[in-house]
């Protein structure tokens, strides 16, 4: 017979023996969420604009961009799929060529309807996903009903406009009305689009309000169930290059030009047109300008990055950071030691600053010279978040982890990269380099470009391992080379900008008042 004592510690070892299985269900590990990804794009910054990079300007200082670089990867061959932001942007948002439904190349070549973009991908496998700043795809102006409004492909917030450029300070709806010319596709001021409606800033500052918008985003989505996709495009360092707070330009000794005033000013396109270019602001000054617009933009950037760390987001995060062409000719920018700019297929126009940073799988401040393209972006996005796309999924681009972790060869080493805009054209083939087209933008460049000797209508090879200034035309010594290159790009132009696989998005008409329709017509600004 059992004692009191005995009989109720049996009891006791029963009882706890029975709460074990709910306990180990009330304290198992929750399922881990799929990283996070954060895509910054900035606007027409120069390949010498980055002081991560050893060949940087010695006038350059970008200490918090350099911390995505010295977290992860500095990537010194990044290129583009054109040399200018519209089809540049719809090449890596849908990770193709652009000009598998724009074969013309043109400077619009919009979204299709039936391409999915990277934030489409990731919306429908459990991202909640949002866009901040420039959204320019040559198409949609304006617009909340077109497709190319980032609400109506895949996103689920925006704030942000959607024109080649837009006045960083004037973003108030009064000022709108009182501008006989607010929306132009380059001259664009007023209010800013956001999600489906628009919204006004009486005061602030584009770069520091895309900022504050994509902490806002960050904080208020850090603890949900999904995992997160932002990007962040920033419309610094475009013009108007020469709108800065205050601070940054004493910093630089540049004096201040008042912003836009209808009343004072007239037509906004005179005003822009009247600024973005050599002129009304000699060179020496514009370069003050570039440099207090680019230190903003960098200052902007470490605010995002601290805000970052202190939600703990640092280590699930996959960061990747870089430009949408080559710096500007027109801003101060600077390319060296490539050669040209923004607009032209030499190297300055289609190689720009990019970086990576993912903790776990890039080794902190290493540097990768494999070749990799923007319309890598999508399928490297796509592998992070474990998403398989269709086998039918026509992707030009490629997972670049392993690459750009120094696992594996770029597939791009043995693989050509083929650049169609008008009638210019340019092929890569491992270290060789033939390009066909227009050597500047037939405006004056201010002195931080680099040109260099031009055959006009002619094919120009280049060894790029040799010469990445693209100063050494060798088409004549090389017949052979010249010969596969253009067979190969006419090949590429033949099969693929040749066929309109996908038709372009065509947007919803929106009532417009003929008031508006007349303050809307205006000379076309420059971009």
């Amino acid at each position: 017979m059992l004692d009191r004592r005995t009989m109720l510690k049996m009891i006791g070892v029963a009882s706890s023996a029975a709460a074990l299985p709910a306990l180990a269900e009330s304290t198992a590990p929750a399922k881990p969420k799929k990283p996070n990804i954060l895509v910054i794009v900035t606007d027409d910054q120069g390949y010498a604009d980055l002081s991560a990079y050893a060949h940087h300007a010695k006038d350059i200082k970008t200490p918090h961009m350099d911390r995505i670089a010295k977290g992860g990867v500095a990537l010194m061959n990044g290129y583009v799929s054109a040399p200018v932001c519209s089809p540049s942007r719809a090449g890596w948002n849908t990770g193709r060529y652009q000009q598998r439904w724009d074969p013309a190349a043109s400077w619009g070549p919009g979204l299709p309807v039936n391409v999915p973009t990277v934030a489409q991908y990731l919306k429908k496998a459990g991202y909640v996903c949002g866009k901040v700043g420039k959204s320019d795809y040559g198409k949609g102006y304006h617009s909340t009903t077109s497709h190319e409004n980032p609400m109506n492909h895949g996103y689920d917030e925006f704030l942000g406009f959607s024109s080649h450029a837009h006045d960083f300070f004037v973003l108030d709806e009064e000022t709108e009305k009182k501008a006989p010319d607010p929306r132009g596709k380059s001259a664009a001021m007023g209010r800013l689009l956001k999600n489906k409606g628009w919204a006004s800033f009486k005061d602030g500052y584009t770069t520091n309000i895309f900022t504050d918008f994509a902490i806002d985003f960050l904080k208020r989505h850090k603890d949900g169930e999904k995992p997160m996709y932002l990007t962040l495009s920033y419309s610094a360092v475009h013009h108007l290059i020469h709108e800065v707070p205050d601070k940054y330009l004493k910093k630089h000794g540049v004096k201040k030009i008042p912003n836009y005033d209808p009343a004072k000013n007239g037509r906004y396109g005179a005003y822009y047109n009247k600024y973005n270019q050599l002129g009304a602001i000699n060179d020496k000054d514009m370069r003050g300008y570039y440099l207090a617009n680019l230190n903003c933009l960098d200052d902007n950037i470490g605010r995002l990055l601290d805000a970052m760390t202190k939600m703990g987001l640092d280590e699930n995060t996959l960061v990747i950071f870089f430009a949408d062409n080559g710096g500007s000719p027109l801003t101060g920018a600077c390319n060296r030691p490539l050669r040209g700019s923004k607009y032209v297929m030499f190297e300055g126009g289609l190689r720009v600053p990019m970086m990576m940073r993912f903790p776990g799988t890039f080794k902190p401040g290493t540097v990768c010279k494999e070749i990799v393209s923007t319309l890598d972006v999508l399928p490297t996005c796509l592998s992070v978040a474990g998403i398989k796309a269709p086998e039918d999924a026509i992707l030009d681009g490629h997972n670049m982890l392993d690459v750009v972790a120094g696992k594996a060869k770029s597939p791009w080493a043995e693989k050509p990269m083929f650049w169609k805009f008008g009638g210019d054209r340019a092929v890569r083939m491992g270290d060789w380099k033939l390009v066909r087209g227009k050597n500047s933008n037939g405006r004056t460049a201010t002195s931080q470009i680099l040109s260099g000797p031009h055959t006009k209508g002619e094919w120009m090879l280049f060894n790029i391992k040799d010469d990445q200034a693209e100063q050494n035309n060798i088409a004549s010594a090389h017949p052979d080379v010249v010969a596969r290159l253009s067979d190969l790009w006419k090949g590429w132009d033949m099969n693929v900008c040749a066929r309109r696989k996908s038709g372009p998005a065509k947007p919803k008409k929106e009532k417009v008042k003929k008031k508006d329709k007349k303050k809307n017509k205006q000379a076309p600004a420059t971009h």
